[in-house]
């Protein structure tokens, strides 16, 4: 049966209770991305390991919830695919790994996230600790101490920003790990364990990074003009309908674009012209979570260097491409810039 068959059942009043029951957990065979049991668990409230029959409205709100995470991972899919094959096809770009692991990871789409996870991880803390920590040889217990504390933090007052700093490169030495587990002691189980839990977290809390493209135009426009209003020194030069056209025929086609998204949906986007960071831009509700810094750290890895102009008032900018190792090159008057605004020249060196 597929999943929409059973969601019917689900919805059917005339069928018994119990076989609208075995309906909604047939239902979650095909779309358990947080594994069965933490799946069951955040949509219906209840411990998979000991379950209880649910009553008709728990049944219906169970299923809303799965369907809605389900349809947002069906709708980040399609996109995906269809930017895949274009990239492929027309630009010669092969898929790039990291966002194929992103998109078929452990990760719960849709408005619900942030509360799906906090479920999963709390359980498969509770449950695989125990057992990765017995089994976990003595140099590489560190990992595990080291991964308790960032879960602490999560499941209370969240992650700082050196924790969130951090949480890739301990999700890649935990990987390590486990591959050099698997080389040398045939141990495989242990460090998978603790791998599942970084990446529920790593999924949850930081941006992807990906490669952009024009299909991607109308949401950087969106980005780009929420995160200019907020520079009221700027003066008033096009409308939105012009910015747009400019973004998808011109700068699009032109850049090299990359994309921050959070929980399926772009949030931030950088450009790249030979070595200018030409934008780099954050929509303003999600500033200050390290997607800039993200977006700053993928440009990084594309070029040896790196130069960008920055408004002299933007102050905020100026201070951030500080910590990030941008030296001051010089200064303009305005002259080159169509605001005619003062700006900075600066520059990063590998």
């Amino acid at each position: 049966m597929t999943f929409q068959t059973l969601a019917r059942r689900v919805r059917n009043p005339g069928l018994p209770l119990g076989l609208r029951y075995v309906a909604l957990r047939s239902a979650l065979e095909y779309y358990r991305r947080l594994g069965y049991h933490a799946s069951w668990s955040f949509i219906t409230g209840t411990d998979a390991r000991k379950p209880r029959p649910l009553d008709e409205p728990g049944l219906l709100n169970a299923l809303e919830r799965l369907e809605t995470s389900r349809n947002a991972w069906l709708v980040e899919m399609e996109a995906f695919a269809e930017r895949r094959t274009v990239l492929k096809r027309e630009h010669g770009i092969p898929a790039d790994r990291e966002e194929t692991r992103y998109r078929q990871g452990r990760r719960w789409s849709g408005p619900d996230a942030h509360a799906a996870t906090v479920v999963a991880v709390a359980q498969q803390w509770r449950l695989d600790r125990p057992y990765a920590a017995a089994a976990l040889m003595e140099p590489f217990a560190p990992l595990e101490q080291e991964l308790s504390g960032l879960v602490e933090s999560y499941l209370g007052s969240g992650l700082d920003a050196q924790a969130l700093r951090r949480l890739p490169a301990l999700h890649r030495d935990i990987d390590n790990v486990r591959r050099d587990h698997v080389r040398n002691y045939h141990l495989r189980h242990p460090t998978a364990r603790l791998g599942k839990v970084a990446e529920l977290i790593r999924y949850e809390v930081l941006p992807l990074v990906r490669r952009g493209w024009v299909g991607d135009a109308e949401r950087i426009a969106d980005i780009f003009w929420a995160a200019r209003g907020r520079m009221t020194y700027l003066p008033d030069l096009y409308t939105f309908d012009q910015t747009r056209w400019w973004i998808e025929h011109v700068m699009a086609p032109q850049s090299e674009l990359w994309i921050a998204e959070r929980r399926g949906v772009p949030v931030g986007f950088a450009a790249l012209n030979g070595r200018w960071l030409d934008h780099l831009y954050i929509e303003p509700a999600h500033q200050g979570r390290g997607i800039g810094e993200a977006l700053l750290a993928r440009a990084k890895r594309r070029r040896p260097e790196l130069d960008l102009r920055v408004f002299e008032q933007n102050h905020g900018a100026r201070a951030f491409y500080a910590r990030q190792g941008f030296s001051r090159i010089g200064s303009g008057d305005g002259s080159d810039n169509e605001e005619r605004l003062p700006d900075l020249h600066l520059r990063w060196r590998r």
